[in-house]
């Protein structure tokens, strides 16, 4: 059985509210944000100015003034990661990172982090983009236990601010940046422990999201958001199928689309505004990072015994979940 033992975040310090967006007058407005993405405010790591002034409209421009990068986010991310578990780089035999933003098309980010923080076991990347706690969790638990290093490092980072294009009044509210981190072992018990996890994919719809390598995101908006909603439900319902899970206690977080979508998902499923954990609202779209970084942030508040379901959907298109137990 996979345990986790201790999870980490990372967001940087700039912000982008909904007034900020109103006046670089695209069209939109605080209200209409607020209404249809529940979005309140992002996290970035690009200066106001560089917005106001350039839209970012040669993302490339980014690069240069951002505050930080996703390795940097990573890094802090693993740093507390580590710290929570009780553990240090030396002793970490493995790191898999998920990142649709890299530094760099080579050295992975992965190997990067590795080298930054000083971990002599093996790095590589596995990417799905939002779906990568799932996916993460659900490739380690395909291997035989027994030849898994001690400790597993996963890491999900992503600067999507950096790639968008903020004359487009829809894109410009979505996303922020952020990073989340979480160490694994099979050979010692943790904080929690995983009951199932899952993953699945369809290739024939990669290119509903896509984000260029020196371009901005683009996505079929409509379309995945009806299939986001649609695959959550399904995937929750599975967990509820499958387990016994009280809403009254367990918690449930989803991928950090946009705040309007996940009521659709919570107000199907029944489960009370108390016991579905997230942080959208105030950080934004953060990618891959969005789910864990949501769990890392209540990793205080888990009570014995309770139940965690992580329902994640995203490029790819692809889908996951998993159920952790306190």
């Amino acid at each position: 059985m996979l345990n986790i033992l201790g999870m980490g975040h990372c967001h940087p310090t700039g912000v982008i509210d909904n007034q900020f967006l109103e006046d670089l007058g695209t069209g939109t407005t605080v209200d209409w944000i607020k209404e249809k993405i529940g979005i309140l405010e992002r996290a970035t790591t690009l200066p106001l100015d560089y917005i106001r002034e350039t839209r970012n409209q040669d993302p490339r421009g980014a690069l240069e003034v951002a505050s930080m990068t996703p390795t940097d986010m990573g890094r802090s991310a693993a740093l507390m990661a580590m710290e929570r578990a009780g553990i240090t780089a030396s002793q970490i035999g493995l790191l898999v990172c998920n990142s649709c933003t890299p530094s760099h098309a080579m050295p992975t980010e992965g190997q990067i982090l590795a080298r930054e923080l000083g971990i002599k076991g093996k790095a590589y990347d596995i990417t799905t983009a939002c779906p990568a706690f799932a996916l993460h969790m659900d490739y380690l638990g395909k291997f035989d236990e027994e030849r898994l290093p001690e400790f597993i490092l996963c890491v999900s980072t992503a600067a999507l601010t950096q790639n968008v294009n903020y004359n487009d009044r829809s894109d410009g509210a979505i996303w922020g940046d952020g990073a989340a981190a979480w160490i694994v072992s099979a050979r010692h018990a943790g904080r929690l422990k995983m009951l199932d996890s899952h993953f699945n994919a369809d290739p024939s719809r990669a290119h509903a999201v896509v984000v260029d390598r020196y371009g901005h995101f683009r996505q079929d908006g409509r379309a995945v958001r009806n299939f986001s909603v649609l695959q959550t439900v399904r995937l929750v319902k599975r967990l509820e199928e499958s387990f016994t899970l009280d809403w009254n206690q367990d918690i449930f977080i989803g991928h950090q689309a946009n705040r309007t979508m996940l009521e659709q998902i919570t107000n199907n499923r029944e489960i009370p505004p108390s016991n579905h954990w997230h942080n959208v609202s105030y950080l934004g779209n953060q990618a891959g990072a969005g789910a864990p970084a949501v769990l890392s942030q209540h990793w205080d508040e888990l009570r014995p015994g309770q139940k965690i379901a992580v329902a994640v959907v995203g490029a790819g298109l692809s889908w996951g979940s998993i159920l952790l137990q306190a």
